[in-house]
């Protein structure tokens, strides 16, 4: 029996590595360089931002660089927007693959989360490597901190990413449709700005967006003193919502629109 179950064991392993092999090799055509402009996507994404921050010489609202602000703020949403959408399109690029016996709907799922994982640290680190190459001054005063954001971006993108799988699976418009929420919290997030400038009336709402906390935590290892207000409760509570609804949905509601 235990043989069985490590032999099992050993099978989905190697089911869900094939499939990370296969979803890094077929990026962009299937080049070898495909997987890299994966990377690179997102961090291009973030320093154009960046740039137009400083051609246009806009005022630091914290500290005295716009770069740091601009990257400390843009980090969590960019987590949050690739890695959701992409495991979203997983299925969706990769539904062919679920006709072979080993290959369950739930491997290609977990698969494309673990890929984009890997892929947004990659592009994270990429960011921060670029702007302190052009001089800007990136390094956290609380690592720990800083940590703690990144993580907490990609738990509550995953936990979007199933939500955005189970929905896209059952409602084939949320593909297009996943633009509207996805950028009502980017615009509320205090990204591009401090939701703390904002009336009062208005930030009372702000706070139910669970992204805002995050680029607060992610600032404060930046700006001590600065996001005392943060919920990391919130945000785990929400992550987990999410995601246990978009798992139970993708174990028992999909399959039958699958079938």
């Amino acid at each position: 029996m235990a043989y069985q179950m490590k032999s099992a064991l050993e099978v989905q392993l190697d089911v869900l590595g094939a499939l990370m092999l296969r979803d890094i090799r077929t990026r962009f055509g299937g080049t070898m360089w495909g997987y890299g402009i994966a990377v690179g996507w997102p961090c291009a994404h973030i320093l154009v931002i960046t740039a137009i921050y400083v051609v246009r010489h806009m005022p630091t609202p914290i500290g005295d660089s716009i770069v740091l602000f601009a990257v400390s703020g843009l980090s969590p949403y960019i987590v949050l927007n690739y890695m959701s959408r992409k495991m979203m399109e997983g299925p969706l690029q990769n539904r062919q693959l679920i006709y072979f016996p080993q290959v369950k709907f739930f491997d290609v799922v977990i698969s494309r989360a673990l890929v984009e994982i890997c892929t947004s640290s990659l592009s994270i680190s990429l960011v921060f490597f670029i702007a302190m190459c052009f001089g800007a001054d990136v390094v956290p005063r609380d690592p720990f901190a800083f940590c703690e954001s990144m993580v907490l971006a990609l738990l509550f993108a995953m936990s979007m990413g199933f939500m955005h799988v189970f929905i896209s699976q059952i409602f084939p418009p949320w593909q297009i449709g996943v633009i509207v929420p996805t950028l009502i919290m980017y615009f509320t997030s205090g990204a591009i700005f401090v939701t703390e400038a904002m009336p009062a009336v208005i930030y009372e709402y702000v706070q139910w967006n669970p992204l805002m906390h995050i680029v607060k935590v992610c600032r404060s290892a930046f700006y001590p003193g600065y996001g005392a207000d943060a919920s990391i409760q919130y945000v785990l509570i929400v992550s987990g919502t999410l995601a246990l609804t978009g798992l139970l949905g993708i174990r028992f509601v999909v399959p039958r629109f699958l079938n």
